[in-house]
């Protein structure tokens, strides 16, 4: 198993109390950095669940990305938290420490999700887009959980080819750091969410890469141990390579897997690779919404051809 893959024991949470007690202290431990707003969330009825989802936001997003979808699933009965992410949720969008982010600080966030979800009900979900998406799928290869449902995983690039990924992205992460803007044009007026960075950084992109390529290669060895897995891609996307997802999908089948499933919105959608925050442009949430609640929940995903 590659370092950053190493998982340390697993310390779930072992009551509701417990599971409590653990994110106050994750909150006593934020800085005078992190705006208010963006700070890791847990909406429960106030006691232990037989359900509850953990949702990871994107690369330079906050919990607030998933706040909107979240009320689907709390509707449902539901205990939700949304963890920060090391370094993100910044007041100064313009911040320079999310170059620090390293790829054992996600695998370290994902165990520490998971095990304090463990406390707050008896069957516990994970989903995430795009970065959280990647955190998703390290759930579901080593943890337990009762489903995974990575949307939009970002592994790789649309336009590059997967030969190439690992060279590319390990040059990311030794040359020097560089901030690259989001959308050039706009720079740091970047439209969209308030609370999301207009630029990231090529070093934190590295290390999330390099999760995301040691996940495939897991993935050839063993199935997930998650219950069910559901990859969630969107045709459209020309953020993220949807030939790595399905590779993924194929090495876990390859491994045994019987229990992974996928489910693809259509290109003439047109959907952006951010499908889940409702304030990014042309952002759809009345459509994709409903389709993400429906596959997470009921595992029943729509027909394409009905939307």
């Amino acid at each position: 198993m590659t370092s950053t893959l190493q998982v340390r024991v697993e310390r779930p949470a072992l009551s509701y109390d417990e599971a409590c007690v653990r994110f106050e202290a994750l909150l006593r431990a934020d800085t005078d950095a992190v705006d208010p707003e963006s700070r890791s969330r847990l909406i429960t009825p106030g006691h232990r669940s037989e359900r509850a989802i953990v949702l990871f936001h994107g690369l330079t997003n906050s919990p607030r990305q998933m706040l909107s979808l979240s009320q689907r699933f709390t509707r449902r009965g539901y205990a939700v938290f949304l963890p920060r992410m090391p370094y993100h949720g910044y007041l100064d969008r313009m911040t320079t420490d999310q170059a620090r982010l390293r790829a054992r600080d996600l695998v370290d966030t994902a165990a520490m999700s998971v095990e304090l979800a463990a406390g707050l009900a008896d069957e516990v979900t994970v989903s995430g887009i795009s970065l959280g998406g990647v955190l998703a799928i390290w759930a579901a290869q080593f943890r337990g959980v009762g489903l995974a449902a990575p949307i939009a995983p970002s592994i790789g690039f649309r336009f590059l080819p997967m030969a190439l990924s690992g060279f590319a992205f390990g040059a990311l992460r030794k040359l020097p750091n560089r901030f690259m803007w989001w959308d050039p044009r706009y720079r740091e007026r970047l439209p969209g969410p308030p609370y999301a960075y207009p630029r990231f950084s090529t070093r934190a992109l590295g290390e999330l890469q390099r999760l995301a390529l040691d996940l495939l290669q897991a993935a050839r060895h063993a199935p997930p141990r998650a219950h069910s897995v559901w990859v969630i891609s969107n045709a459209a996307d020309l953020a993220v390579s949807n030939a790595a997802s399905a590779v993924l999908v194929r090495n876990w089948r390859a491994a045994g897997a019987t229990n992974v499933h996928t489910f693809e919105f259509p290109r003439r959608l047109k959907l952006f690779h951010d499908v889940v925050d409702p304030l990014q442009p042309n952002a759809q949430p009345g459509l994709v919404h409903p389709i993400l609640e429906r596959i997470i929940v009921d595992g029943q995903p729509p027909d394409p051809t009905d939307f």
